[in-house]
């Protein structure tokens, strides 16, 4: 059994640092007014972000480029996923990185790896196949002593209507989460369901996984501290997350980000910290 103790607090509760952003990152920098990113300016940045937070993280997400700025006193996981998607009757499909996969996140001293992983349990031309996908990559994790957390993500689908899409979002939450808990995996990284009823019927929908929270590219910070609250108060077992807590920097000349980092960022994190660790479900090392 693959256990969780090593991206986890010692008292058993998830607070990790999200930032494995690739071309995410790229378009957040572009929202911020900032253009022309090199490659060499995200691993900068994120250099940045990481000695202002990564001592206060219980693990930090890292993409194979970013794995060496792991804290040696953090537990690491990378993403397996590859970026964008292909889409099939509507809906989406992920693919994993070619040329990457457990075998080099272990041979980068990983703990675990993660896989987002668009997914409508009600689109089943799409959702079989994504199950698949998350049952070999946790196959071929366990085979490596990693972790697998997959990131089941709701979404529209081509032609949806808007209205019927947000009605849903909730059960569309929950339905991926009881899809892909008896995966293989380990751990399931969720979104915010709506409420503190929601998160309970997640919290049971995971089961016999435990979950952590996302932030989500359109989620600010005082929302996500109140949603972390509430989730954490229904069961999961802390969060992982990383533009709703540092994405302000990313618009800032590159001498003033430390500064807003340790201003606003790290206060936001310890924050955060605090309240998993009073209110999460323990014990996600398992």
């Amino acid at each position: 059994m693959i256990h969780l103790d090593a991206i986890a607090s010692p008292s058993g509760v998830l607070c990790l640092l999200a930032l494995d952003h690739r071309d995410a990152m790229r378009n957040a920098f572009h929202r911020a007014g900032v253009t022309g990113v090199t490659d060499v300016t995200m691993l900068e940045t994120k250099s940045r972000i990481v000695e202002a937070l990564g001592g206060s993280a219980s693990g930090l997400l890292l993409d194979p480029a970013a794995a060496p700025l792991c804290p040696a006193e953090a537990g690491l996981l990378v993403p397996l996923e590859d970026q964008g998607h292909e889409l099939l009757a509507g809906g989406r499909l992920n693919r994993l990185t070619d040329g990457f996969g457990p075998a080099g996140a272990a041979a980068l001293g990983a703990d675990g790896c993660k896989i987002l992983l668009y997914y409508r349990a009600d689109h089943p031309e799409t959702a079989a196949r994504q199950r698949e996908l998350v049952g070999r990559a946790a196959e071929e994790c366990h085979r490596h002593d990693l972790a697998l957390v997959p990131e089941p993500i709701a979404y529209r689908l081509e032609g949806e209507d808007e209205a019927a899409y947000r009605d849903a979002f909730p059960e569309l939450v929950a339905a991926g989460a009881r899809d892909l808990a008896g995966s293989g995996a380990d751990l399931l990284k969720l979104q915010f369901p709506g409420d503190a009823a929601a998160c309970e019927r997640l919290t049971e929908a995971a089961a016999p996984l435990g979950w952590a929270l996302l932030g989500g590219s359109e989620t600010d910070s005082e929302d996500f501290a109140g949603q972390l609250e509430t989730a954490c108060r229904a069961g999961a077992s802390g969060f992982i997350a990383g533009r709703a807590i540092w994405s302000g920097a990313l618009g800032l000349p590159e001498e003033e980000q430390r500064e807003w980092l340790a201003r606003e960022a790290a206060p936001l994190f310890d924050r955060l910290v605090a309240v998993a660790e009073a209110h999460a479900a323990g014990g996600a090392g398992g």
